[in-house]
């Protein structure tokens, strides 16, 4: 494992800022042919004008199994799909002079540009494998994630060096009970994952609440190493804990959103380490009741029913009947909107009141044509409206069930499920998300390209197929 900004030096600034990759993440991710000292010094002797030409002599850019995957016309979408998993899975890594942390077991993609395994993707690419019955590919993806918080303590955002600072939406505990239920030995699974779990969540108390409440966060402050021209480019613009906020944001996994901005035309004024974020609360409520089934210590029962109520108390938005996130330094409710505020219903967080308030505002403000919007906000940002995206429609889902709602979460997962099935039928792909207000027109926003592959995408379509 290389930390290529730190190894490359100037040369790794240089190809950022040259303009010449319209998605830099393919700098950050290549291959050194050489030793790092080497290239450098190549670099510093040559003082080459081409720097396309120097790039291709002493790296090999990073390309995808699922790249040279050409749909089969005569494959339907679950056909397409079981297809699909071989191209999407990679074995054991070997170690290679690049900003891959390699890992020991097998996994899955998440496919186009992001050729390395992500978190919170993770569980929901899991969702389809156990539904396909490939519960040995899931155990060796668990194994993996317990590896990596034996080595870091954590999680990280994705398997790259430059990740290793922040985590995401952790799932962990949430995937070792799907797979324990999945394979008949609960109790097992537990058994063999509850040291790790446990570390985990120690981790998330220790770096990421504060006030009581948990937060996003990165542990580094600068430019993130995957996007340094990008980030290099608005230093002088934005203000001392832009890069923070910024990194904060990329560990929620919502990288952008209006739902951390206080102006939703400027990403300048992003403030996602300055909320406590109700999915994350949400999701380490069902990890501290995951961790009092599997250990039987009665203090993540008492920790469970602590963030529970203030789930209920503090995060609910009464003069909006919905959950949002709270402003650290105040307390007070952001009063946005978006599908986020769905997780304490998959949480079992809510009372019944606020469900039915909760659904009813679900209904009014993100209910769309071809599933749900992430939010009601057109600003740009690929977590906002027009686009939905595979885990919300999932957690959505499971929420309006748990609470009832049956008849709502069937519509959902119908709308979800032909969005799919009609980009599928347009294009031959599974994409990373969709536009629910026009199905087959296509979504937008974000630093990048949309990509196809898409791990999270096939796994909630297979999971909320009837049958």
């Amino acid at each position: 494992m290389e930390h290529p900004d730190q190894s490359l030096g100037a040369l790794f600034t240089d190809l950022h800022l040259s303009g010449l990759w319209p998605d830099q993440k393919a700098i950050s991710d290549a291959v050194m042919l050489a030793e790092p000292g080497t290239i450098l010094a190549a670099y510093r002797a040559e003082q080459p004008t081409d720097l396309r030409a120097f790039f291709a002599r002493w790296f090999r850019p990073v390309t995808g199994g699922e790249a040279a995957y050409r749909t089969d016309p005569a494959h339907g979408p679950l056909q397409h799909l079981e297809a699909l998993w071989p191209h999407l899975t990679r074995v054991a890594d070997a170690p290679e002079r690049s900003s891959r942390i390699p890992l020991p077991h097998p996994y899955v993609v998440v496919g186009g540009r992001f050729q390395e395994a992500y978190y919170w993707d993770s569980y929901f690419t899991q969702l389809g494998l156990l539904k396909t019955g490939r519960p040995g590919l899931v155990l060796d993806m668990l194994e993996n994630f317990a590896w990596a918080i034996r080595q870091f303590g954590h999680i990280p955002n994705g398997f790259r060096s430059y990740f290793l600072t922040r985590s995401q939406p952790p799932f962990f505990p949430s995937m070792v009970r799907d797979y324990g239920r999945a394979t008949g030995d609960l109790a097992g699974a537990y058994a063999r994952f509850a040291p790790a779990m446990e570390a985990e969540y120690r981790w998330f108390m220790a770096n990421r609440h504060t006030g009581g409440l948990a937060r996003y966060a990165d542990e580094a402050r600068g430019p993130r190493v995957e996007m340094l021209g990008h980030d290099l480019a608005v230093q002088d613009k934005v203000g001392p804990d832009y890069y923070l906020n910024l990194r904060a944001a990329c560990e929620s996994g919502w990288d952008f959103s209006a739902r951390w901005l206080t102006d939703p035309g400027d990403l300048a004024t992003i403030r996602a380490h300055e909320l406590w974020a109700v999915d994350l609360n949400s999701i380490l409520l069902v990890n501290e009741e995951i961790l009092a089934e599997a250990t039987g210590n009665p203090a993540y029962r008492t920790a469970a029913d602590t963030r529970r109520r203030a789930l209920a108390t503090r995060f609910f938005d009464a003069d909006l009947g919905f959950f949002c996130d709270l402003e650290v330094a105040s307390g007070q409710s952001t009063h946005f909107v978006s599908a986020a505020g769905l997780f304490p219903l998959w949480a079992g967080a809510a009372t019944p009141a606020q469900a039915a308030a909760t659904v009813a505002t679900m209904k009014a403000r993100l209910w769309a044509p071809g599933g749900l919007l992430t939010s009601d906000v057109a600003s740009g940002q690929q977590w906002d409206a027009p686009n939905g995206w595979a885990p919300l429609q999932w957690i959505a889902v499971q929420g309006l069930r748990r609470y009832g709602f049956a008849a709502e979460a069937a519509e959902l997962a119908r709308n979800w499920i032909a969005t799919c099935d009609a980009v599928f039928a347009a294009s031959g792909k599974f994409v990373e998300k969709y536009n629910v207000m026009d199905p087959l027109a296509q979504s937008g926003g974000g630093e990048y390209a949309l990509q196809d592959g898409f791990g999270w995408s096939n796994g909630v379509y297979l999971d909320l197929m009837p049958g």
